[in-house]
């Protein structure tokens, strides 16, 4: 896991993301150098091994091309508490307006 290190340290200083993207793709996550949305990389990593306890409370994006690993990062993502996660399966080769891929919503509720 890539990137994930400024959201752990901002969380320790009391700040909440507003938006946190986790792709499941090789990608740039040098977003703190940019001023852009936190981006966290797991190409290839274990996913039952990530320790995703940064996104308590967090809104998360989650695509991969691969569809058992997005299903599998959207209940994972889900169980580690953030308040809203929002999935999608990318179809490599596809336009983004001609997607047919599996998505998902997930929104917490309040307690």
């Amino acid at each position: 896991m890539r990137g994930h290190e400024p959201i752990i340290q901002a969380r320790l200083q009391g700040q909440v993301p507003a938006w946190v993207l986790v792709n499941d793709y090789p990608c740039a996550t040098d977003w703190t150098t940019w001023g852009d949305f936190p981006t966290v990389c797991v190409d290839q990593d274990p996913i039952d091994r990530l320790d995703l306890r940064f996104l308590v409370g967090v809104k998360v994006s989650v695509t991969s091309p691969d569809l058992a690993r997005v299903q599998a990062l959207f209940q994972k993502i889900k169980a580690a508490g953030a308040s809203l996660v929002g999935a999608g399966h990318i179809q490599t080769g596809v336009h983004w307006l001609d997607q047919t891929g599996w998505a998902a919503v997930f929104f917490k509720e309040e307690s």
